[in-house]
């Protein structure tokens, strides 16, 4: 049964949309290639009855040495695993829908991972590199929901993302000061999530179009083999 849970699991973003609510890169020569904050795939997978939490982002570019092997970047994965919780989703400046909530977050840098609470609380977690992906373990037996969002790292900033600022700087975002300051999310409806502050749990459509496609297909052989026999 663990295969089919971690295709459901197993989602992508778009390479190129690391810009959030139309934020422009700081002007320091570090940031000058864009791509550094931009999620193009998270994952959970169940291993050895603990969830695990895998993201990737489209460039790794490390000139600060960071041990995990990028530097530029800051992803956070905020889990609801139980009915309330924390709705705002503090470091990315966005919330969860209404009902919705987190009770723990995994803030992951080139420098390692840390577990996070509503009330403050932060704990080392283990994070480790696997080719492109970085993943990081939890103790959670039951699978969470998560959101999922980056930015750019500063290690001065409570939740690491470095914040906008209206015309921008070598070390700031160009954009309002109030602006979210996720540049990436794991959602099917960005622009929705720009334009409404609201950033929904990551969830995968089941292709039910592609399965529908695919049993006509063979229905269609069926018939064709049935009617070859017949001859």
């Amino acid at each position: 049964m663990n295969w089919f849970v971690l295709a459901l699991l197993l989602l992508t973003d778009p390479v190129g949309d690391d810009h959030g609510a139309g934020l422009g890169y700081p002007r320091a020569a570090v940031y000058q290639q864009v791509g550094a904050a931009d999620l193009t795939g998270f994952e959970m997978k169940r291993v050895e009855g603990r969830w695990r939490l895998g993201v990737r982002l489209d460039r790794y570019p490390n000139p600060a040495g960071a041990p995990l092997g990028f530097s530029l970047a800051v992803v956070a994965v905020y889990l609801d695993s139980e009915p309330g919780g924390e709705e705002s989703l503090p470091g990315a400046g966005l919330r969860t829908p209404a009902g919705g909530g987190w009770e723990e977050a995994y803030l992951i840098s080139g420098w390692g991972a840390e577990r996070r609470t509503p009330d403050g609380a932060a704990d080392p977690a283990r994070a480790w590199r696997e080719g492109d992906w970085i993943w990081v373990q939890t103790d959670l037996a039951r699978r969470p929901r998560a959101y999922v969002a980056s930015g750019l790292y500063d290690p001065f900033e409570p939740w690491g993302f470095r914040r906008a600022l209206p015309g921008g700087g070598v070390w700031y975002l160009d954009g309002p000061a109030d602006a979210p300051r996720a540049l990436d999310v794991v959602a099917a409806d960005q622009a929705g999530v720009w334009s409404s502050g609201v950033l929904p749990p990551a969830r995968k459509r089941f292709p039910w179009r592609s399965l529908f496609a695919g049993a006509l297909a063979l229905a269609g052989a069926g018939l064709v083999g049935f009617a070859w026999r017949r001859r």
